[in-house]
C-alpha cells in the first residue's frame, strides 16, 4: 500500500466547523473529518483520551503527569491540544508523536493560517520546528519521531495512545492485530486508546490483541467511535457449548436469554465449567439444565475451541476458553418458546429456545465474539460440506 509521502501531493480544505484540514489529492482523503477537524480532535483525542484520563487518574499519585503516544502525528493539530490542555490543566504531559512522512513548512504554514485560532496556530508552528529535534515547554514535552509504528521501538510505557492513522481502506496494516498486540505492549496498566474509527473489524482486531474495548458517541458525522483500555486478566474462565443439530441436521439449537448485565442476547446452549468437572459432564449438566431434558440427545465430536484472546463480558478480568461440540437430537421438542419447561432449572435465565437454520442463521444475531466467530466459519463449514 502506498503511503501519503513527499511524492504525493496535498491540498488544503475546510472542513464544517471552519477548521482546515489537508486532502491527500491521490487517495481522496483528509486527514481530518470533513465534519469538523477541530472538533473531531477535541471530541475523539482530549475528551475520550486526556479527559477520560484524568477521571480515571484524579485521586491517584501519578495524576499530575502522563505519557501520550500518537500514531499518526499528521499536522500536529492533536498535539497542540494536548500541549494546550496539559497547562489548562497542569498536568505534566510527555507526548511521543511518530510521523514517517513530515509536512513540508510551506503546507505547515499554509494549514495553520488557513482558519485555526492564532494559540493553536502558534503551538503547531512550534512542533512542527522543534518538535522532531524534541521540545520542552513548562508543563509540555514533546518529540516527534520520522518513523513508521512498525519500525519504532517505544522507550518506557505510555498512559494514552493517539490513535489517528489513516483509515483501514487506505492503511489497512496500521489496523492489524499485530500493531494493536505491540501498542497494548507499550501501554501502562488502565492505559487508554482512543481512536475515531469504529469499523467491526477494528473493534474485533483489538479484542483479540487484549484491549477491552467500548463503543462510544462519534463526532459530527460518525455513529460511534472507540475507546480500547489496557486491563490485564488474572483467572481463566472455562466453558462448554453445545451445538445441537436437528435430526435432519438442517437446523442448530439456540437459546435466547437475559444476561447478567440486563441486556437479551442469542446463545448456543452450555455455560461454565465447574472446579473439579471434566468438560464432557460440564455439556450434559449444562444441556440438562438449560433444556429441561437430555433425552434423545447424543454426542457427535469436539467442534471448536477458541484459539485467540476473548475477554469476559461482564468481568474484565477473565479470560474465556470455550471448548462447542456437536451434538445430535432425535427428535425436535427440546425447542419452546413460551415458559420453561418444568424441568429447566428456575434460576435459569433463559426466555426461549428455538431451532435456527444453519443456512440463515446470522453471526450478528449472537451475542458474544466466539458464537459470532462459530456461526461464520464453523457452522457455515458444516453447511457447505452437507
Amino acid at each position: 500500500m502506498s503511503q501519503p509521502g513527499r511524492s504525493w501531493s496535498r491540498r488544503l480544505r475546510t472542513t464544517n466547523d471552519g477548521s482546515p484540514t489537508l486532502e491527500v489529492v491521490e487517495w481522496g482523503v483528509c486527514y481530518h473529518s470533513i465534519h469538523g477537524a477541530l472538533t473531531e480532535s477535541l471530541h475523539v483525542f482530549v475528551a475520550h483520551g486526556l479527559e477520560r484520563w484524568k477521571e480515571d487518574h484524579e485521586s491517584a499519585p501519578t495524576a499530575a503527569s502522563l505519557r501520550v503516544l500518537e500514531i499518526g502525528f499528521g499536522t500536529g493539530l492533536n498535539a497542540a491540544l494536548a500541549w494546550q490542555w496539559a497547562e489548562e490543566q497542569n498536568v505534566r504531559l510527555e507526548y511521543v508523536g511518530l510521523e514517517p512522512f513530515p509536512l513540508q513548512e510551506e503546507e505547515v504554514n499554509a494549514w495553520g493560517a488557513s482558519a485555526l485560532p492564532q494559540d493553536l496556530q502558534d503551538r503547531m508552528a512550534t512542533l512542527h520546528a522543534e518538535g522532531f529535534q524534541g521540545m520542552q515547554k513548562d508543563t509540555f514535552t514533546a518529540h516527534v519521531v520520522e518513523s513508521t509504528w512498525q519500525d519504532y521501538v517505544p522507550d518506557g510505557v505510555f498512559d494514552v495512545c493517539f490513535f489517528d492513522a489513516f483509515a483501514p481502506a487506505q492503511q489497512p496494516e496500521l489496523w492489524s492485530v499485530a500493531v494493536f498486540e505491540k501498542v497494548l505492549g507499550a501501554m501502562r496498566t488502565g492505559g487508554l486508546l482512543t481512536t475515531y474509527c469504529a469499523k467491526g473489524q477494528v473493534r474485533r482486531n483489538l479484542e483479540a490483541a487484549g484491549w477491552k474495548v467500548e463503543r462510544h458517541p462519534g463526532p459530527p458525522g460518525k455513529r460511534e467511535m472507540l475507546v480500547g483500555q489496557h486491563l490485564p486478566v488474572s483467572r481463566w474462565n472455562v466453558r462448554c457449548y453445545a451445538l445441537i443439530l436437528n435430526p435432519a441436521r438442517t437446523h442448530v439449537l439456540v437459546a435466547r436469554e437475559r444476561f447478567p448485565d440486563g441486556s437479551v442476547g442469542c446463545k448456543f446452549p452450555g455455560g461454565g465449567v465447574e472446579p473439579g468437572e471434566f468438560l464432557i459432564d460440564a455439556l450434559w449438566r449444562e444441556c440438562q439444565e438449560e433444556l429441561g431434558s437430555t433425552e434423545g440427545l447424543s454426542w457427535l465430536e469436539h467442534a471448536y475451541t477458541n484459539d485467540f484472546f476473548v475477554r469476559s463480558a461482564f468481568c474484565d478480568d477473565e479470560q474465556i476458553l470455550s471448548v462447542y461440540h456437536w451434538m445430535q437430537a432425535d427428535h425436535e421438542s427440546l425447542a419452546w418458546w413460551d415458559e420453561k419447561p418444568e424441568a429447566v432449572a428456575a434460576e435459569e435465565p433463559i426466555l426461549e429456545m428455538n431451532w435456527e437454520s444453519i443456512d440463515a442463521l446470522t453471526a450478528d444475531a449472537m451475542r458474544f465474539p466466539i458464537d459470532r466467530y462459530v456461526v461464520q466459519h464453523v457452522l457455515s463449514s458444516r453447511s457447505t460440506s452437507r
